[in-house]
């Protein structure tokens, strides 16, 4: 304690007492993140307002051997931004300006502390995006997009985060302020060093400012809700939408237990009338309501779908919306949840989902499994809930050691063990499912150089 003494005295001489926080509310709230399953211990949080705060901060940290985890909006759901050891927190939240934008290049300067949704209503009135998109958008930030090379909704057209970011400024571990690629559109001049920073969850460097990349906002978009027997139609039926609608944005599914979760929890009727196993969710951009319906024609030959409703208005998309973007909050509100967050490629989704819910059926009987995600670009959240009358320490145990045949499936498929949220604490344990040795062995000496103490988001990725 008495190096964190002697570093908050060193800190408190630039920062005023209210960017020092050390009471327990605080504590406990900036230490955690959405995945509440590790127990939160910080010694103190910390608001710097600018990237020289920051570097004040990180080299005073460095010099006193003081841990530093990097907080946003901490809406990931693997502890990446979670305290556990008496470690300072570093929130970027003061950190949230927007602008100016650029509309000839289409670029747009924020902070790391930006919402998501605060950045999309600010690019709005000028026709433009910026196409990174989920359900945590009025909590997550642009930084924790960033560090984590956020996926989200739509993806299937637009790509992850990293192919919205043309520059960063970043802060290592020592103090030393960085600018990676500046607004350039092209720069081959070596080793990119901003796609390094993009999904390395703050163990590097800490993200303070960023250029990012816009498009203009589709003139119009439709949305569109289908009920289907059960996953192989609904493979069957993504592959035909590809084909048949070259603008699509957004390609989502839930089984029956997530849609019922939904309507239960939000106490909305289902938007359909026919039931089925498995549900999509489709938006197509800048295509006519009747075009959309003509071209709809020749999928519904197939005998694939059992029921669709297409949204008549922005009411009713955002309607339809909430089917889906309302799954996660429906299902962790009142119970204890575990949650897998997983990807394989989309040729392969079929086996995966055919052969992981036999495993759950046997290993889990009774439990309550949901599947939900991105089909369009194989990533399927998987959530188990905690049987009532079953002990939390019994439930762990039992969804880890489910955990164990998911990973060897997915390692057999090519998959991933992290398709969106990252490993943070949660997934170190599994990071050798997807990447080799020699993999681990290269990422490591990447830490080793850009923070030699381990003092940076420590214990994050591995140990």
């Amino acid at each position: 304690m008495k190096k964190i003494d002697s570093f908050l005295t060193e800190v408190s001489s630039f920062l005023s007492p209210e960017q020092v926080c050390t009471d327990p509310d605080s504590l406990s709230f900036y230490a955690q993140d959405w995945s509440r399953v590790l127990t939160p211990r910080a010694s103190a949080i910390l608001f710097p307002s600018s990237t020289l705060e920051v570097s004040k901060i990180l080299r005073s940290a460095n010099e006193h051997r003081v841990p530093v985890v990097p907080s946003g909006g901490r809406t990931g759901l693997s502890g990446g931004a979670v305290a556990t050891d008496g470690e300072i927190v570093l929130s970027l939240t003061k950190l949230d300006f927007i602008g100016p934008i650029h509309e000839g290049a289409l670029t747009l300067r924020t902070g790391a502390g930006a919402i998501t949704e605060a950045v999309h209503k600010f690019c709005e009135p000028h026709g433009l995006t910026w196409p990174v998109d989920f359900a945590s958008k009025g909590s997550s930030t642009v930084g924790g997009n960033i560090a984590t090379n956020a996926g989200g909704i739509r993806v299937i057209r637009y790509g992850n985060t990293r192919n919205w970011v043309l520059g960063l400024t970043l802060v290592t571990m020592d103090g030393t302020i960085h600018t990676f690629n500046s607004e350039l559109e092209k720069n081959n001049t070596g080793y990119d060093l901003r796609q390094l920073m993009i999904g390395s969850e703050g163990t590097l460097g800490i993200i303070t400012e960023a250029t990012l990349k816009l498009a203009p906002t589709p003139e119009e978009t439709q949305v569109l809700f289908f009920s289907l027997r059960g996953f192989p139609e609904l493979i069957g039926f993504f592959n035909a939408c590809r084909k048949t609608f070259p603008e699509m944005s957004a390609f989502e599914c839930l089984d029956h237990e997530s849609l019922k979760s939904v309507s239960a929890h939000f106490k909305i009727p289902f938007p359909v009338r026919n039931e089925g196993a498995v549900y999509a969710l489709v938006e197509v951009e800048n295509t006519s309501l009747p075009l959309l319906e003509d071209r709809l024609e020749r999928i519904l030959e197939n005998g694939l779908i059992l029921d669709a409703v297409i949204a008549q208005n922005e009411r009713e998309k955002k309607s339809l919306w909430q089917y889906r973007e309302g799954v996660a909050e429906s299902i962790l509100h009142a119970a204890l949840v575990h949650q897998e967050d997983v990807s394989v490629p989309v040729a392969k989704l079929p086996e995966f989902y055919s052969t992981i819910q036999k495993r759950y059926e046997e290993a889990l009987p009774g439990w309550s499994v949901y599947f939900f995600g991105h089909i369009g670009d194989g990533n399927l959240h998987i959530f188990i809930k905690k049987p009532e009358n079953m002990p939390p320490s019994e439930f762990q145990e039992s969804a880890r050691k489910s955990d164990h045949d998911l990973f060897q499936i997915l390692k057999h498929l090519e998959g991933s063990v992290s398709a969106e949220h990252g490993i943070g604490l949660l997934k170190r344990h599994a990071l050798h499912f997807t990447r080799s040795k020699s993999e681990l062995e290269i990422m490591r000496g990447i830490k080793k150089t850009f923070d030699p103490n381990g003092l940076l988001n420590p214990g994050k990725i591995f140990s």
